[in-house]
């Protein structure tokens, strides 16, 4: 800070100089000013002080080369390099002041003004000092460097409020470096970066199909622990709306927030869109607290989560900003709250779902599934009669809930027994555990004769696994290799199961895991390693998907990754990605190749997931890249390729200028993405194309315009 640097040097000089000087106890005001220079006289109650002059004050501390100061009236009159620093946040630099240090209202002329908190400058050819305000003449302001700034506003006069931190511009002329942009009759923002109540910074924006977007946050803060925003906004081709969020904290480790909105179309933009809402709305609970009834109990643990979501259709998510966009199915609600305590856990779960695409044909979501509610207990592993002989308790009971369809309350029981030791001076660890599992289904709305389902087995499993680290020359090497064998005995099942309900069901197998780890000599991971394999007794095909993943660190920037599962079932693989990652100081990368054949199962110890994880094979290439090397550009790109299909499912690519007081990007692209809309067509595929410009100015905000087209293609299903 060049203020800051000539403030030192003042004032170390006037420290000296004033030694010589006749210091009378007249010096010391009203006020409590004290005055120092190289020279100093006192005529009655006027003080004349020259060269390197140093004026303290209760809330100034000034240099200047001259300065007239009446201890009586408090009036004070400065001349040349005129240095001012009121408190600590604001400086100023003029040729001359006229200033009351008991009114503080005086004049300046010229003005130079800053705001170090924000970087803003404002300089003038004349200004009017007040205690809260600066009313400026023929002025200039900017965050940039004084000496040729990017950009700057010019002015005729304004009015910057030191209280609220607010800068009102009338006819303010935009320019970048001395060329003219535009011009508006008035303008204001804020530098104020404090909570408190005001306007938040800005949104603009302009779209092909929805016009010209502006959204004007207005913050309230009433108090340290609640406040509101509230958005309302405007889209001139689409319509108005409004959205508010209230915020509190309600403990010292609980908080919460309630969002509200409503969003109305203009008709003539709903009929042309084919919308069958005019009309969006919706509510948002969050609460989340960690302790509820454990600061009354001792020994206790609990919390409560609360997110609850409601919305008349998926466009409500889509007007809440400029950026909000949601191509969901599904808006899910959930009250999740557990208590813990010594061994035991008791949880109370529920989930309700809003299907908006069933919403949007059929107008009800009656046949939408929901989980009201989930009781949970949980036994933690604990000793039975032997310190090695270990048990658990795992019980849930769910309600499943709809008004239209099959309904059910399903009651399941897990409860493993184990037996641990180890054998070869510890170098092999055995566990043999029995295993019983339990389920009852009652079914209600269901039009078959069977309104129940029941299911019991137990099994067995033996474990042996061992854990070896070794070190050598030039790297360590860990290694972990575990072997599950599941041997099933006793099951009955009988009634019928609904699609929806889930069993932990399984069949006799075997599974090999392997995980490894070199290290370098300087303790770096360079290769990671995990490896495994299932073999069936009572499938048809006898081998799971063999599983490979691979990672090598060559160092901190640069690391390939190799993910492989290969079908034994089918003779071929089932799965295979390959990635590279760099990142530094000046490039970042990452290139992933993807390929999934419709065959590929998720296979799991405790489960086999019989169903594809998709309907037909698919082969992606991604890449993401960026690049600093150019000073204050970052310069980027993104593709994804599908390559079965031999199309570009999104591209982009664009630049970003960073400077110390603005920036701005400008950047292509070209999307297809699967949309869920409230208009009666259901699910479309929506391709988007075209260019999206944004500039920031610190600390007014930013303004975008995105010049884009979209097409909508009806997705077969």
């Amino acid at each position: 800070m060049h203020i800051k640097f000539f403030l030192f040097v003042a004032l170390s000089l006037g420290s000296l100089w004033a030694a010589p000087a006749q210091k009378t106890p007249a010096q010391k005001g009203p006020q409590d000013v004290e005055v120092l220079a190289e020279n100093v006289t006192k005529q009655g109650t006027l003080i004349h002080a020259i060269n390197n002059v140093v004026l303290y004050s209760p809330k100034y501390l000034i240099t200047a080369d001259e300065a007239y100061y009446d201890t009586a009236s408090g009036d004070l009159e400065l001349f040349g390099n005129i240095t001012m620093l009121e408190g600590v946040s604001y400086a100023s630099r003029t040729g001359h002041t006229k200033l009351n240090l008991n009114t503080d209202i005086g004049v300046s002329d010229p003005l130079f003004f800053y705001d170090e908190e924000t970087n803003v400058w404002i300089k003038c050819e004349n200004a009017i000092l007040n205690p809260e305000t600066y009313i400026t003449q023929k002025s200039i302001v900017s965050s940039c460097n004084t000496q040729e700034p990017d950009w700057k506003i010019a002015f005729t006069s304004g009015e910057f409020n030191k209280e609220s931190k607010w800068l009102h511009l009338y006819n303010p002329v935009f320019y970048a470096n001395d060329v003219p942009v535009f011009y508006l009759p008035y303008f204001a923002f804020s530098t104020d970066t404090t909570r408190r109540t005001g306007l938040l910074q800005p949104e603009f924006g302009f779209g092909s199909s929805e016009g010209f977007y502006y959204m004007q946050p207005i913050f309230i803060a009433p108090a340290v622990d609640y406040d509101v925003e509230l958005r309302p906004q405007m889209r001139t081709n689409r319509g108005e709306g409004m959205h508010g969020t209230y915020r509190f904290v309600d403990s010292a480790y609980s908080s919460g927030e309630i969002t509200t909105g409503y969003f109305n179309e203009h008709s003539d933009y709903a009929e042309e869109e084919n919308l069958k809402n005019s009309s969006h709305y919706g509510l948002h609970v969050m609460y989340d607290r960690s302790q509820l009834l454990s600061t009354k109990y001792n020994n206790l643990e609990d919390g409560l989560w609360l997110d609850i979501n409601y919305l008349n259709d998926i466009d409500y998510y889509n007007t809440m900003s400029n950026e909000t966009t949601s191509y969901d199915k599904l808006v899910t609600s959930r009250l999740n709250y557990y208590i813990k305590q010594d061994q035991d856990y008791y949880g109370v779960y529920a989930r309700y779902d809003i299907d908006t695409y069933a919403k949007a044909q059929t107008g009800t979501n009656a046949k939408t599934l929901q989980e009201l509610p989930t009781l949970h207990y949980h036994h933690f592993t604990s000793p039975l009669v032997l310190d090695n002989l270990l048990y658990s308790v795992d019980y849930k009971a769910s309600n499943y809930t709809r008004q239209e369809d099959t309904t059910a309350f399903q009651n399941q029981v897990d409860v493993p027994f184990s037996l641990y030791f180890s054998l070869l001076q510890d170098y092999l660890h055995v566990s043999v555990s029995e295993n019983i599992y339990a389920s009852h289904i009652a079914y209600g709305n269901d039009d078959t004769n069977d309104n129940e389902g029941k299911y019991w087995r137990n099994y067995h499993k033996i474990s042996l696994f061992t854990e070896l680290a070794k070190p050598y020359d030039n790297f360590y090497h860990t290694m972990y290799i575990e072997l599950n064998h599941i041997i099933p005995s006793k099951e009955d099942e009988s009634g019928y199961f609904a699609d929806f309900i889930t069993l932990n069901t399984l069949a006799k197998s075997t599974s090999l895991t392997l995980k490894e780890f070199f290290y370098n000599g300087d303790g770096e991971k360079k290769i990671s390693h995990k490896l495994v394999q299932f073999y069936y007794d009572d499938y048809d095909y006898k081998y799971g998907d063999l599983e490979n993943d691979l990672k090598y660190h060559v160092n901190e920037q640069l690391s390939f990754g190799h993910n492989l599962s290969y079908s034994n079932e089918y003779s071929k693989i089932s799965r295979n990605q390959i990635s590279i990652n760099y990142s530094d100081e000046l490039y970042s990368t990452s290139l992933r190749y993807t390929y999934q054949d419709s065959v590929y199962k998720e296979n799991t110890i405790y489960k086999i997931t019989e169903s594809t994880s998709t309907d037909e094979d698919y082969s992606y290439v991604t890449l993401y890249a960026d690049t600093k090397y150019f000073t204050h550009y970052n310069i980027f790109t993104s593709v994804n390729y599908d390559v079965k299909a031999d199309e570009f499912r999104s591209w982009a690519f664009g630049f970003k200028k960073t400077l110390k007081c603005w920036d701005y990007s400008i950047q292509y692209k070209d999307t297809t993405t699967p949309k869920s809309t409230s208009s009666s067509n259901g699910i479309d595929s929506v391709n988007k194309q075209g260019i999206m410009f944004m500039f920031n100015l610190y600390p007014m905000g930013s303004v975008s315009y995105d010049f884009s087209r979209e097409s909508e293609q009806k997705v077969t299903n």
